[in-house]
């Protein structure tokens, strides 16, 4: 090494040298020390490649899914969920659950992340409700709300989580701001012992609830099966004759697990809030716990059937994507992605089928008419479009070699998962207070060394499952295996739907004796026989015909669907007639049934003075054969049919959230018809 030394004026003073030889070991550290200097850079340069790449490039793994139209929207929906849904897994996975383009800074503040449920669902920034008005605080803007484009309409929803407890007035003041005039709840207030939502409406005994300057009234509660209807009256202390009125819509039959069974639930959802829809007020409030889930699903069905009915196509993938760039995991499981399409192909399959009271009338005598004789009804053609679910599910263990005998008609077995299961293993003690609901819905193998076959099935009813047991009339070597379904199944009424004496079945369908008959480990009394017009059976029926389907579908269609025209001034005999035929063979397989059910409806419903007369519960007139009287509860019911209809063949066939959003009957015994 050479040094020189200079002066201020650049003149050289003084040079002198050294030398210094490297070892090995300087050289291998210096070459170590090198090394790792190269390797942080490359690591530090890769670091920022990728966050450069995830921030702006989110859509790189998007699919080219074009839009799908109605004619081939069947179709197309069965070859996406073919091989276990591989296309259907395929388009959601490539979703981004989150754009890391949007920030979400607001949400992040102390001062607001207390105000969210869930650590992972916080809104963006750009499309954030901002709340306007509050007492001054810092943050005090915040609300884990977003605002959604519809399918034409810019920020047509709010999507929204549950209100915590604290966050309650926020919302208020949020529905206010906003000039918002429907909220839609998608969810318990807990589901499965967690704690999905606060009350933020007042309960029917208490009315009236103050929310710091928001007052809400509750004006009137209607309880439906699937869903509950509340009229809201909301007040802004600080402004005067500021009375608005708010529709809350709560939807109750989303599973705690999973998505609806049924799609058309969601869409008569869809109806029910439409039906309050105002040109003039601002937008849907829909939410559920964490508002992306539940509340995505919902949001996507009206905007695709929008769309639907627009444009003759639907771009469910293209609108999921845009859900999610408003809204971090809109549409949360796949399961919901593809509820989304069911519902499309639901709507675009069958159509609209539900009739209110006011226009039953007029739309039975439109469903009549034929434009020429060559040329079938309207009401010709609903009954065409059921499906006949050939192929809907097994039926396994009622076409064994030990079961086969035990049935009436071979083409009316019960399906396996809605099937009877009589327990062979359970004590006729009456201590015994089982319930029926614990029992497996399905027949598996486990099952059959504990459980005795028969031929009957739990159909739903209009207040929820298993209000009905449909069964064959028994067989002379099964009645006491029927005695046993009753008296297991706390079954306190049976509907029979035909005599004995019609034709030669008088020997083998009598399961009853004039006074006291044994039937295996029961023994029968006839109490009293009572004659009567008509009657009402407020809880369980177990109605019977010879195969178990024909009349006994005809009588549980009736019975929903008088429910349904008492409590929602609504009926849909199309959609009820579905149901029953995915619960059991040869159900309503007759047009003269079908058109039955609609006649019987008008008789029920009739006008007067120009409106539909509610429907009205006939009280029966009794004559008393026996002496001995007998309670309403031991009084057999007998619906006699006058001969029996020609049946058709059906084919066979409060701090901090720590928490992140987790993925998302009746006590009497059902009633029993009997087919004879």
């Amino acid at each position: 090494f050479v040094f020189c030394i200079f002066d201020i004026n650049a003149t050289p003073l003084t040079v002198f040298s050294f030398n210094h030889h490297f070892t090995d070991n300087d050289k291998a550290v210096i070459g170590f020390l090198v090394f790792l200097i190269i390797i942080t850079f490359v690591a530090l340069l890769f670091v920022r490649i990728f966050c450069n790449s995830h921030l702006n490039n989110d859509e790189e793994n998007l699919l080219p899914i074009e839009p799908i139209v109605a004619e081939v929207l069947l179709e197309t929906y069965k070859r996406k969920l073919a091989d276990e849904g591989r296309l259907f897994l395929a388009e959601f996975q490539s979703i981004p659950r989150i754009f890391s383009r949007y920030t979400v800074k607001e949400a992040k503040k102390p001062n607001n992340s207390v105000k969210n449920r869930y650590v992972d669902i916080l809104p963006y920034d750009y499309n954030r409700v901002q709340l306007t008005t509050g007492n001054g605080d810092q943050g005090c803007d915040y609300i884990n709300a977003s605002f959604i484009d519809g399918y034409k309409e810019s920020k047509k929803y709010i999507a929204a989580q549950g209100p915590k407890d604290e966050s309650v007035t926020d919302f208020w003041r949020m529905v206010w701001e906003q000039q918002s005039s429907i909220i839609v709840m998608v969810t318990r207030c807990e589901e499965g012992n967690r704690t999905k939502c606060a009350q933020y409406w007042p309960s029917p005994q208490r009315e009236t609830e103050i929310f710091e300057e928001f007052i809400v009234k509750l004006s009137s509660e209607n309880h439906c099966p699937d869903y509950t209807i509340r009229h809201l009256s909301l007040t802004n202390k600080k402004e005067k004759n500021s009375e608005r009125e708010v529709t809350h819509i709560q939807f109750m039959s989303w599973p705690d697990h999973g998505v609806p069974e049924d799609p058309h639930l969601l869409l008569k959802l869809r109806r029910r809030v439409n039906a309050f829809k105002n040109f003039f007020s601002g937008p849907i409030v829909i939410h559920c716990s964490a508002g992306v889930g539940r509340t995505g699903t919902y949001i996507g069905i009206d905007a695709m059937m929008e769309c639907l009915e627009a444009e003759g196509r639907v771009d469910i993938y293209g609108y999921v994507v845009r859900l999610r760039r408003q809204r971090c995991l809109m549409v949360q499981v796949e399961s919901q992605y593809i509820l989304i399409h069911q519902a499309l192909v639901e709507h675009n399959q069958f159509g609209e089928s539900e009739i209110a009271l006011s226009e039953l009338h007029s739309a039975v005598n439109s469903l009549k008419q034929k434009s020429s004789d060559s040329e079938p009804s309207l009401l010709e053609e609903e009954f065409e479009r059921l499906p006949t679910f050939k192929t809907w599910r097994t039926f396994n263990t009622g076409i064994t070699e030990e079961n086969i005998k035990k049935n009436r008609s071979s083409s009316v077995i019960p399906y396996d998962y809605n099937r009877v299961l009589l327990k062979i293993d359970e004590g006729y003690s009456h201590d015994s207070d089982h319930d029926e609901n614990d029992e497996e819905e399905s027949s598996d193998e486990e099952d059959e060394e504990s459980t005795k076959y028969i031929n009957a099935s739990y159909i739903d009813g209009y207040w929820g499952p298993r209000a009905f047991i449909v069964a064959q009339t028994p067989l002379p070597d099964t009645m006491a295996d029927f005695w046993l379904m009753v008296y297991q199944k706390k079954a306190s009424t049976i509907v029979m739907l035909s005599e004995c004496s019609v034709g030669d079945m008088e020997s083998d369908c009598v399961y009853w004796g004039n006074d006291k008959k044994v039937f295996g480990d029961f023994e029968v009394e006839v109490v009293n026989t009572d004659t009567s017009p008509t009657f009402i059976c407020p809880h369980v029926v177990l109605p019977l015909l010879s195969n178990g389907s024909s009349r006994s579908g005809v009588f549980c269609a009736l019975w929903n669907l008088l429910d349904s025209a008492e409590i929602e001034k609504l009926v849909d005999v199309f959609q009820v007639t579905k149901t029953l035929r995915k619960e059991r063979q040869a159900m309503l397989f007759n047009l003269a049934q079908y058109q039955f059910l609609y006649e019987a409806l008008e008789a029920a419903c009739p006008v007067q003075n120009g409106e539909v007369k509610a429907v009205q519960e006939d009280k029966p007139t009794t004559t008393t054969s026996n002496d001995q009287q007998g309670t309403a509860e031991n009084t057999p019911l007998v619906a006699a049919a006058e001969e029996e209809d020609k049946k058709e063949e059906p084919e066979k066939d409060s701090s901090a959230p720590t928490e992140t959003t987790p993925l998302e009957d009746t006590s009497n015994g059902p009633a029993v018809t009997v087919d004879a």
